[in-house]
């Protein structure tokens, strides 16, 4: 049995480089530990509540396979897009939003849920208003069975 929800978590860059050329956020040399690329970090944090929240409130619709949560490194490229188009292709959102979906892998952070983008990098979802989207389709899928 397919999954009824499918949801991806595309999480920020984990690797964190600048060279002698670069200025981020100052001189990344004499900034304190903490606040060395501290958005980038701030944003790998939110994905990871996200990701924990979900399992939590989830965790019997995961157990019996009706929810599907994955989080993906954005260097995974080819199993991202194997995964994303698989999505697209399965629930069927719509040229645009699939298109919307599909490309993902160049802004990041994401959530993408049934193949449509949910969440992008300048407004990341806040777990309970993506508790309550999964909820959502769920109760419907639900409602639609006789």
């Amino acid at each position: 049995m397919a999954a009824e929800v499918s949801i991806i978590l595309i999480g920020e860059r984990a690797e964190q480089i600048t060279g002698n050329c670069c200025r981020l956020g100052g001189d990344v040399a004499t900034l304190p530990d903490n606040q060395a690329f501290a958005e980038i970090k701030d944003r790998q944090q939110q994905m990871g509540v996200l990701y924990r929240v979900v399992r939590r409130c989830f965790a019997d619709a995961i157990a019996t396979r009706q929810v599907t949560l994955v989080q993906v490194d954005p260097r995974n490229q080819l199993y991202l897009i194997a995964k994303l188009v698989r999505d697209v292709w399965r629930f069927r959102p719509g040229f645009r939003m699939g298109m919307r979906a599909l490309f993902q892998c160049f802004s990041l952070p994401a959530v993408i849920v049934n193949g449509r983008l949910v969440s992008q990098a300048d407004e990341i979802m806040t777990p309970d208003r993506l508790c309550h989207a999964i909820a959502d389709i769920l109760s419907k899928k639900v409602e639609a069975q006789p």
